[in-house]
This record gives structure tokens, C-alpha cells and sequence, in this order.
């Protein structure tokens, strides 16, 4: 097949359902659901506080912008933003996510952000409160139909969209490239990564600014039987042999680092942006 007859948003649905059919959840954002996975994932992005001074930067933000986030997590981004922008939309499926989102505004007096708690795709631009200068979206382009998901974007933004995403295999997901077959007996599938977002960019006719970024990955744990029990979900283990598969696969990757279990990497990553012309 010549690549101009490739459909690349249908090339991006069907890598988004193998890696479902591989994890066995019917959402990305279900992993997410707990309200104690919800407070880690926080505590450890807020470890990277420059983090929001780049994406300030990378979204032309100012005290008069109106963000929309779409995936917003537990609000790292979104809270901090709020505090120094107009207004911020904040859209998340995950119960966990949103209960943290709302208690981290409220700790840092935050008043000017508002959360929709559903996934994009159910998202009517209607029920938000108009448009936005920016529309971004930071590692959280799970949805099976992207066209769409970024069609809606573009409709509410005035000024720029924003999208973060991976290159290539992330540390995480490089473990369980590694492990799956032990566990499970086939092969892990990953998701899609930029290269077909990009051609569904391209198909589009949008023809986005291109920058790609390394950044460190690290999880901390207190001991090894810590890191069993965090992994045993995320890796559908359910027997005991499964989990002696994955105890040792961790004793030999975990490094002690100040009588702690720490296990790090670095992922390639991309961050794709366009500017908006809502006359054209």
C-alpha cells in the first residue's frame, strides 16, 4: 500500500485497542480510579516543579489566558496554571484524579478552575464555559478515535494547541515489554506513539511545530514487597507464580538508593503545537 492511502487515524485505533486488549482495562484512565494512585502520581510529578514554568512557557500563557486542559490528572498542571492565568478548564475521567484535582485547588487557594469530570470524547463543547486562548493536552491522548479528539480541540482554541505525547517506548512501558510474555505468554502490544500522530496531523493539514524532549522517569518505593504490590495491578498478576515473576524481575532492576527501592529510566518524548486561526 502506497503511504498515501494509508488511513492513520484507523493505523492509531487499532495500536489504542491491541494495547486494551494487553492490559485488560477498558480505559486508560481506569488505573486511575483510586484515590491513593491518584495522591502518588501528584506527590511525584510535584518533585518536578520546573516542569510548569516549561509548559507556561510552551503554551504562550499569560495572567489574561483561558486554558483548557484536556486530561488533566490530578491537576499539576492545571492548579498551578490557574494561579497564574484567568481562568482553566480542567477535563478528567478518573474518580481519584478529580477528587485529588479539586483538594490540591483548595490547598493552594485556587478558585478560578473549573473540572469536567468525563473523558474528552464525551466531552459537548457547549457545556464548557466558551472558548480558550489554549487548548493542550500532556500525555493523555488515550482515546481511540484521535482525529476527532484533536478536531475538538482546535474548535475551541483561539490561539494555539498544544499536544504532548511519546516517541517511542517509555521506561514503563520497555518493563513490560520485558515481563509480559513471562506472564502472561504473548507479547506486550504498545499504543501508538507520535510518528502516527503526526500523519493524522498531516492528514488534517495540520503541519505542527516539532520539538523532542528527554525526560527522566522514577518511581520510589520503600521496599521490594512495596513495589510487588504496586506493579501486581498495573501488570494484571493474579498467581502466585506471576508474582514471583515479577518479584524477581524487580529485585534485579530496583536500585537501593538511601534505604529506599528506586527503579528510573528516561523517555523520548515530543511536543507538537500550532497556532489557531479560528477566522479561517
Amino acid at each position: 500500500m502506497n503511504i498515501d492511502e494509508i488511513d492513520w487515524n484507523e493505523v492509531w485505533k487499532n495500536l489504542y485497542e491491541q494495547n486494551l486488549s494487553r492490559r485488560g482495562k477498558g480505559e486508560c484512565a481506569s488505573i486511575w480510579e483510586s484515590r491513593e494512585r491518584a495522591l502518588e502520581f501528584l506527590e511525584r510529578s510535584n518533585k518536578n516543579p520546573q516542569r510548569v514554568a516549561r509548559v507556561f512557557a510552551d503554551l504562550g500563557a499569560g495572567p489574561a489566558s483561558r486554558i483548557l486542559d484536556v486530561g488533566a490528572g490530578p491537576g499539576t498542571l492545571a492548579v498551578p496554571l490557574a494561579a497564574r492565568c484567568a481562568h482553566v478548564t480542567a477535563v478528567e475521567p478518573a474518580a481519584g484524579m478529580v477528587e485529588v484535582m479539586k483538594e490540591f485547588a483548595f490547598k493552594e487557594g485556587v478558585e478560578n478552575l473549573e473540572v469536567v469530570a468525563k473523558r474528552w470524547e464525551d466531552v459537548d463543547p457547549s457545556e464548557l464555559s466558551g472558548l480558550y486562548d489554549v487548548v493542550f493536552a500532556s500525555y493523555s491522548l488515550g482515546m481511540p478515535d484521535i482525529r476527532a479528539a484533536v478536531e475538538k480541540m482546535c474548535k475551541l482554541a483561539t490561539k494555539r494547541v498544544c499536544l504532548y505525547w511519546f516517541l517511542g517506548s517509555s521506561p514503563w512501558e520497555q518493563w513490560m515489554i520485558d515481563l509480559w510474555p513471562a506472564l502472561h505468554g504473548q507479547e506486550y502490544r504498545s499504543g501508538p506513539k507520535a510518528d502516527v500522530l503526526f500523519h493524522v496531523l498531516y492528514d488534517m493539514g495540520i503541519y505542527p511545530n516539532m520539538e523532542t524532549l528527554q525526560l527522566p522517569h522514577t518511581r520510589v518505593f520503600h521496599d521490594l514487597d512495596a513495589a510487588v504490590e504496586d506493579f501486581k495491578q498495573e501488570y494484571r498478576v493474579e498467581t502466585a507464580d506471576q508474582e514471583k515473576i515479577l518479584r524477581e524481575y524487580l529485585s534485579s532492576v530496583l536500585q537501593e538508593e538511601g534505604g529506599e527501592m528506586v527503579l528510573s529510566g528516561n523517555s523520548k518524548r515530543v511536543k507538537l503545537w500550532w497556532e489557531v486561526d479560528q477566522g479561517a
